[in-house]
């Protein structure tokens, strides 16, 4: 009897298939994100301040960034030339490079470093190098290469549609299209209208025409919030600046 009914159970389909739903598989990407997240607890736990992941609304990492992109961009467009902005920049970017390579070789500076920036930086930078250098860096190329209409707009659209596009995909991301790489559109969009306002308000209050106005909104729009799209391995606080720059400049000729 109790192989006969062991018979019947192998072939019973019905209690095959609820014995497998019951016990599922974990997939590859639940056990690489599982991993990720074991991983973010223990970085957590050794360090006495809140340290985020990419996908946490992290408001005060995107105040830092509005407030930097926009303290750089009003000091360029009111107070500093050319020459004095590059070499301000490159100066604290070659400060922060040594900070940076001297608190990854320093568990201890590092854990000392990490009591003050903590909250400003996501747990994968705690052991790699942090988003600022590639800003600092995007803002120093911006004004040196760039006219200072297109620089000034650049560094905005870092400091104004990254945030925005990051705010927006975390909170709706969720119920939206993924894109290529992962990003929502509904993000994206965000990023792009964020941009398309900086520029409309910048070419506005430089005293450009309606048309010039209208038509470097919509592509500015459409570079500085795309730029984080492009299937690059960099960081998106030096593809946007730059490749939305080199975008916008080449607009402004045919103007």
């Amino acid at each position: 009897m109790k192989r006969t009914a062991s018979s019947a159970s192998v072939r019973n389909p019905a209690s095959r298939s609820y014995s497998h739903s019951a016990s599922p598989t974990p997939s590859g990407s639940h056990l690489n994100r599982t991993a990720s997240q074991a991983q973010a607890q223990v970085i957590r736990a050794a360090f006495p301040v809140q340290l985020h992941l990419r996908n946490d609304l992290h408001l005060m990492r995107k105040t830092w960034h509005l407030l930097m992109g926009a303290v750089i961009a009003f000091l360029y467009m009111f107070y500093i030339n050319r020459l004095n902005g590059v070499i301000i920049l490159s100066s604290v970017l070659g400060f922060d490079i040594l900070m940076e390579t001297a608190r990854l070789n320093s568990p201890k500076l590092n854990q000392q470093i990490m009591r003050f920036w903590g909250p400003f930086m996501r747990t994968c930078e705690v052991n790699r190098v942090s988003g600022i250098p590639y800003y600092l860096a995007s803002a120093a190329i911006a004004i040196g290469v760039f006219p200072k209409p297109v620089a000034i707009m650049s560094i905005l659209f870092l400091a104004v549609g990254d945030p925005l596009a990051s705010l927006v995909g975390i909170t709706y991301g969720s119920k939206s299209v993924r894109l290529p790489g992962g990003k929502s559109l509904i993000g994206s969009a965000a990023g792009v209208l964020g941009c398309a306002a900086v520029a409309f308000v910048f070419m506005k209050y430089s005293g450009y025409s309606n048309r010039d106005t209208a038509v470097i909104s919509v592509l500015g729009g459409l570079f500085g919030g795309t730029a984080e799209l492009l299937p690059l391995e960099m960081d998106d606080n030096f593809t946007i600046p730059v490749i939305s720059g080199f975008a916008l400049w080449f607009a402004f000729l045919f103007l």
